[in-house]
């Protein structure tokens, strides 16, 4: 029978608290992503700069490099207002760090875009293999960062502590602080701070918690802010808590439809130590970064996976580390895919999804392969959500991190080979990792398979204070949430019904419905695969990619075609067992074909007329298929005729869309 967390009544409104027990309570994650979910990343046609055209004329064959060139593009666009969009069309594009740089390519304008023809059509190569502490992609308002925790204009005091999740504080003087204006809310890791924490003084060079917020109203007859997200945690006057502000970030920043892919290294020397130890492979490959995000918002990645280049002998694709956001918010990285790190030793090395920020959106993604493939770091990580991933084959665990990254949500995750652990992380770390996170959450995670080593538990939750493990299912559900010294007392834990009955099946969606009146994300069931990021595995593809404003996430895929049995194939992962309806969306117009689906070999549904007089995209449901294991799974598209009032036979795939039963 359906059932309800005791957190989460049908009435519930932020702030609710659980009768009899103040102390658990779910936070309000809706603010997660790109404006805060109000609206999607927008599909820019405007002022499109092709790479391969004047005056830039790069070389899209992957024999030569382009950075210069690719730099100058990405300037140019920078260069105007409103910016624009850097285009690089189908192909290989080889790019390195330049001599005193660190990285290959730098977005440091608002409203600059780098976009690819799609996931499977454009690469990025590079082909440096010493990428010590170097980014493939660097997105910033400067080449040396600005911290959160580093005041630009003389700070302000709260005049009364602030609660967590209040949204209104009062300050001395609101003179500095208009309307609109960007501030961080922040307070001091005291010794009395770090020894409440668990932590006795071994905290107290650590920065305490920051928020980076927008003030939305001042009242000055109070001296009193009302900031445009809650606040995470409690700042305390004792422990200085002020406000100040800091150099603007960038906004309106994407990266989409693109695969990176880094040169592998060579060098011997890849032990857990040798990152540190100059001459080794992993003191070359330290903390090499495909893409970095540092002070952005309203930002979005989306359709960028790793890929393994021709020149790699070992199945790896990237040096060391995938996506970082660092000290950014309300991101969105939508559909992206990382996978194999080369190297994954110790400090910080093989982390596929880094999260340094806070209020950023990771939804439909996958993570295959790494030390951590999901990672919270750092006191100033609030508020982010990840929605509907997957994370597999882990070297670790996928985890919270280090430093009380507080208030969190896990939704729907699927784990296969692969744990999530939320734990005290004392022995480990510089400054020791401790107690690593509170009030966050895990709803509704689904257990695929347990890796083979560590235990049996797919979730571990053990936060300081309070934590909730809520709703689990699938083939692997045990939970663990024993009690250590500086976690006590237990964390929530609500798994002895399915969370296939769990309502609602996704928290952030019902919190995001509730904040906005309407629906902005799909249902928790649906396993999303957008056709541009597929690479077909059909003999004899005839597909190609574009990107289009109409289309889910902005690309699309054609397959090619002038007759009949014209075949495109795609190998999908399913994330669980069970039983699916198989929804597709396509584009259809007057020169469309007919189409078959089939699901290894079993036709799903009848034929289906793309014909159509005017432009338009259609979402069908063809029928149900049944998965009784986790094999992967071949989706079949075969022409078999057209409309006689059709001019083609062409097929236009924008997403597949598998919605568990």
């Amino acid at each position: 029978a359906p059932w309800r967390s005791v957190l989460y009544p049908e009435t519930w409104q932020p702030g609710y608290t659980r009768p009899g027990n103040a102390s658990q309570f779910l936070h309000d994650f809706s603010y997660a992503g790109y404006r805060q979910r109000q609206a999607e990343p927008p599909v820019r046609m405007d002022r499109v700069l092709d790479v391969t055209q004047a005056p830039y004329f790069a070389d899209n064959t992957g024999a030569s490099d382009v950075t210069a060139v690719l730099q100058q593009a990405i300037n140019d666009a920078g260069a105007v207002a409103g910016g624009g969009v850097v285009y690089l069309p189908r192909g290989t594009y080889q790019v390195a760090p330049p001599a005193g740089k660190a990285y290959a390519l730098y977005i440091g304008k608002s409203n600059v875009v780098l976009r690819g023809q799609g996931a499977t059509a454009t690469f990025l190569y590079n082909s440096a293999t010493n990428m010590r502490l170097k980014k493939v992609i660097l997105a910033g308002p400067r080449e040396s960062s600005v911290s959160w925790t580093s005041a630009a204009t003389a700070s302000v005091a709260l005049t009364q502590d602030a609660a967590n999740l209040a949204t209104r504080i009062q300050v001395a003087s609101v003179a500095s602080y208009p309307v609109g204006t960007w501030l961080v809310v922040r307070a001091d890791l005291t010794a009395a701070r770090s020894e409440e924490l668990n932590m006795g003084t071994t905290w107290t060079s650590l920065p305490g918690p920051s928020f980076y917020r927008r003030v939305v109203a001042v009242d000055a007859a109070t001296r009193t802010l009302t900031l445009d997200i809650p606040l995470r945690q409690g700042l305390l006057m004792r422990d200085g808590a002020r406000v100040y502000g800091i150099p603007a970030h960038l906004t309106e920043v994407g990266i989409e439809h693109l695969s990176i892919g880094m040169r592998e290294n060579a060098t011997p020397g890849t032990g857990e130590e040798d990152y540190s130890v100059p001459g080794k492979g992993a003191y070359e490959m330290h903390d090499a970064v495909a893409v970095r995000m540092s002070h952005v918002v309203d930002g979005w990645i989306r359709g960028v996976n790793s890929y393994r280049p021709p020149s790699n002998t070992r199945d790896v694709h990237l040096l060391s580390n995938g996506i970082d956001l660092d000290y950014s918010r309300n991101i969105t990285v939508d559909s992206s895919q990382m996978e194999k790190p080369q190297y994954m030793g110790g400090g910080g090395n093989g982390y596929l999804y880094s999260i340094r920020g806070s209020d950023s959106l990771f939804k439909d993604s996958v993570a295959y392969g790494g030390r951590h493939n999901f990672d919270f770091r750092s006191m100033h990580t609030t508020g982010n959500v990840l929605f509907n991933n997957r994370a597999s084959n882990g070297d670790k665990v996928s985890d919270f991190h280090m430093h009380l990254s507080a208030a969190n949500l896990v939704d729907n995750t699927t784990l296969y080979l692969e744990r999530f652990e939320a734990a005290d992380r004392t022995p480990y770390g510089t400054v020791s990792h401790g107690v690593t996170t509170t009030q966050s959450v895990f709803w509704n995670t689904n257990g695929a398979k347990p890796p083979a080593y560590g235990g049996s538990s797919m979730v571990r939750s053990h936060q300081y204070g309070q934590g909730y493990v809520i709703g689990m299912r699938g083939s692997a559900t045990t939970v663990d949430v024993a009690v250590t010294t500086k976690t006590a007392p237990a964390d929530l834990a609500e798994v002895a019904t399915s969370g296939n009955e769990l309502v609602p099946q996704s928290l952030y969606v019902d919190q995001t419905q509730r904040r906005l009146g309407r629906a902005v994300e799909h249902d928790a069931r649906a396993l999303v695969y957008q056709a541009e990021n597929l690479k077909p595995t059909s003999a004899g593809d005839l597909s190609s990619t574009n990107v289009e404003t109409g289309a889910e996430m902005g690309g699309i895929r054609y397959h090619n075609t002038n007759a009949v049995g014209a075949k495109v194939t795609y190998t999908l992962m399913p994330r669980t067992v069970g039983t699916f309806a198989v929804r597709v969306l396509t584009k259809r117009n007057n020169g469309r074909g007919q189409y078959q689906l089939d699901v290894g070999g079993v036709a799903v549904g009848g034929t289906r007329d793309e014909y159509s007089s005017g432009t338009a995209y259609a979402e069908v449901e063809l029928g149900t298929v049944t998965f009784t294991d986790l094999e992967p799974k071949l989706f079949t598209f075969t022409v078999v005729g057209k409309n006689a009032a059709s001019a083609g036979y062409n097929v236009a795939l924008d997403a597949i869309r598998l919605v568990r039963r």
